[in-house]
């Protein structure tokens, strides 16, 4: 058995970092990993997908309790699709304190009980949020959990520059020491035009490698809407396939970079330049 290996997806809100994560995990159950998937967005619904529902979450559970004892982390580590397991964080209730201080609890509680090496967890995801990477939204790195981290982006221009909001974090960590470093791009396409040049051009720009190129495709939400990932709802779609691929990529991927922090202008330039190319004009609007 190979070293247990700890993973973090990272991306802003509705970039599909959890849906990706989710048949990610899906995929490496069905290559015979153990996986365990860590929910850490106050949305709690990086998990359904695998679970079949929404389920309760960690905080929801203990905020009430003085004590927290390994019992009743149990209660909140549920057995999806293939063996997985997943936990989610959650948050407290809005307006009522700071979703990330929550994640913060929440990973030191399954760390101080083992939970890890208790549930047998070869492969564990970290799903987390990254519009704000405040200290419990980078706790999974900061604290070491984590040492590889892919983000997931698209085509837009806001959504590549929310990213590079995102490797800033990763630079100041690595500068103050901690072991952690991005091992790849995740592109979960929207259908913007020269999507994959962009990306690829971004990957560049930054240092940093596109490992794939997710399609856009009708079959995610249908198998969203049945309460089930991709991999389950339509193992034989060539977008399971696409997933698949990506699992493997992650388990054999070795690499990791420090990347290079690009200012929002280099981005916009980087995306007409690709825009001029692929059109062959140079009348193209500006993004601003």
């Amino acid at each position: 058995m190979h070293p247990r290996r700890i993973v973090a997806i990272y991306g802003k809100a509705g970039i599909g970092k959890s849906t990706v994560s989710s048949n990610i995990s899906a995929a490496l159950s069905q290559m015979g990993e153990q996986v365990m998937q860590v929910g850490c967005d106050p949305k709690r619904d990086s998990i359904a997908t695998l679970c079949g529902e929404l389920k309760p979450t960690f905080m929801e559970k203990m905020q009430e309790k003085r004590k927290v004892a390994e019992a009743d982390i149990d209660e909140v580590i549920f057995t999806g699709f293939n063996g997985v397991y997943g936990i989610e964080c959650g948050g407290p209730k809005p307006g009522r304190g700071c979703a990330g201080k929550g994640v913060n609890w929440a990973l030191e509680t399954l760390d101080k009980h083992n939970i890890f090496d208790k549930y047998g967890a070869t492969v564990v995801i970290f799903d987390v949020l990254g519009d704000v990477v405040c200290g419990g939204f980078s706790q999974p790195i900061r604290s070491g959990y984590a040492k590889e981290m892919y983000i997931v982006v698209c085509g837009e221009v806001l959504t590549l520059f929310q990213a590079n909001n995102i490797l800033k974090a990763v630079v100041r960590l690595h500068e103050t020491g901690v072991d952690v470093g991005v091992a790849g791009i995740i592109n979960n396409m929207r259908g913007v035009e020269h999507e994959q040049e962009i990306v690829e051009a971004f990957g560049k720009l930054i240092g940093v490698p596109v490992i794939e190129h997710i399609p856009r495709s009708k079959v995610v939400q249908e198998a969203e809407f049945d309460g089930k990932t991709v991999i389950e709802a339509f193992p034989g779609s060539e977008q399971a396939d696409v997933y698949r691929r990506l699992a493997r990529k992650i388990l054999e991927n070795k690499d990791r970079y420090i990347p290079r922090i690009a200012s929002l202008e280099d981005i916009e330039r980087v995306i007409i330049q690709v825009t001029e190319t692929e059109l062959g004009d140079a009348t193209t609007p500006h993004y601003r």
